[in-house]
């Protein structure tokens, strides 16, 4: 019974042993690894119960860029350790940051499927001379983050696949919370992807980094399909977006004085409205460009130019309004909730407060309207002052002033002048009958 005891005892002893031997070998190669690719660590600390490696005061350079983290943490898979062929269950990052950048990493966790040791040195080698990768198989990971800046905070979580050139996440998911609304009462921005990838472009001698996905929610806003191409510049940060049958934009985003430059075409007017939580007054494929000026992530103020082609006035019934006051030849489907138009043109312009539709044209096949108005953001209120003139030859020194007034969602109507209205409606009386 004792020599069976002792035997047992000298083969714990023996496999503890050579559990230390693999720390302390495990440690010399990490200290290689680091040294051999410029990355900077004060201290490193190695636990056996449970299998650790900590790395303090982490940092190292990426496409001419400093990272630092106060903390990273290795945690290594025991019965790989005892096998020799090293793998590690989860990686913990803490603190980080990013030169430059006001974002800091509170947490990052990585827990990584059948992530070797060797796999370990072939990325520190490929990232810090910034190679190809050169993977006989993707790297997959699951992942959450926390992140904050002195405005907002986000956390995000999904799957990614390591690939040669780039990320592939899956069944991503977040929310980006703002210490202060960004326009009106939008404070946050839920989102949630189905499928997207980030990788390396390079288009007419220029390197890009290229994001494209599929199924892709804000604040359960779809977008099904797109591709963002984005150029970084020391104070610039330039870049297009393909949406596919939701149309594309170039923008270009000043760092300097918070700005943003857009120009786009055959957007869905009211999908971006929607994501700010505006009314969706005119719906329709929208060409526009503009520019926005931001401080702390609010919208101080904009101005854009927009043409809208065969859109659709929202609820709203101008047929039904002219109807009452003239007999004129129409088809019965214009008669609806909502007014179709051939062409709408705008200046749209707007502070923290209010938004200004100006130089307001609307051009249908039996009517013209021009005019004015505002909405109230907070309040979802609209005010707007516009004229009607019909097209129809005997009708077309017409003109009808109308008030759209109160809930954007369901504006109430008066006629801007009755006794005008008279006074037409009794000189088209005259010119009938003479």
């Amino acid at each position: 019974m004792k020599k069976k005891a002792l035997v047992l005892i000298s083969i714990l002893l023996a496999g503890l042993c050579f559990l230390f031997w693999q720390k302390s070998h495990l440690n010399t190669q990490l200290s290689t690894y680091l040294a051999e690719n410029r990355i900077q660590v004060v201290e490193i600390e190695s636990h056996l119960f449970p299998t650790q490696l900590s790395l303090h005061q982490v940092q190292f350079q990426q496409n001419g860029r400093w990272f630092f983290f106060e903390k990273i943490v290795l945690d290594v898979n025991m019965k790989t350790l005892l096998s020799g062929d090293i793998q590690l269950n989860e990686i913990q990052l803490y603190n980080g940051r990013l030169a430059d950048s006001q974002w800091k990493i509170l947490n990052l966790n990585l827990k990584p499927i059948e992530l070797s040791w060797q796999y370990i040195s072939h990325l520190f080698t490929a990232l810090s001379l910034d190679i190809p990768l050169n993977l006989e198989s993707p790297v997959q990971m699951a992942f959450s983050v926390n992140m904050q800046n002195l405005v907002s905070q986000m956390n995000v979580q999904g799957k990614f696949q390591l690939l040669n050139n780039g990320l592939r996440f899956n069944q991503l998911s977040g929310q980006w919370r703002f210490d202060h609304p960004i326009y009106g009462d939008m404070d946050k921005m839920v989102f949630r992807l189905k499928q997207g990838d980030l990788y390396n472009e390079i288009q007419d001698y220029k390197h890009y980094y290229g994001v494209s996905f599929d199924d892709f929610f804000i604040n359960e806003i779809s977008f099904q399909q797109g591709k963002i191409l984005i150029d970084f510049q020391p104070h610039l940060i330039k870049g297009k977006g393909d949406f596919l049958s939701q149309g594309s934009l170039d923008f270009e985003f000043s760092r300097t004085q918070p700005h943003l430059q857009v120009s786009a075409q055959n957007i869905a007017l009211e999908q971006w409205l929607a994501l700010f939580k505006l009314p969706a007054l005119v719906i329709g494929k929208t060409k526009l460009n503009g520019e926005m000026y931001f401080s702390d992530l609010q919208i101080d103020k904009g101005r854009f130019n927009l043409e809208v082609m065969n859109g659709k006035i929202k609820n709203i019934n101008l047929f039904s309004i002219i109807t009452r006051h003239l007999p004129i030849n129409y088809e019965q489907k214009n008669v609806q909730n909502d007014s179709p138009f051939e062409q709408l043109t705008a200046t749209l312009s707007w502070d923290k407060q209010k938004m200004q539709w100006q130089d307001l044209q609307l051009r249908d096949r039996y009517f013209q309207l021009t005019g004015q108005g505002i909405i109230e953001q907070n309040k979802q209120q609209c005010d707007f002052l516009v004229t009607l003139n019909l097209r129809e030859k005997k009708y077309q020194n017409f003109r009808l002033p109308l008030h759209f007034f109160g809930d954007c969602h369901s504006p109430q109507y008066q006629i801007g002048s009755p006794k005008e209205l008279k006074k037409q409606l009794k000189d088209l009386l005259k010119q009938h009958f003479h």
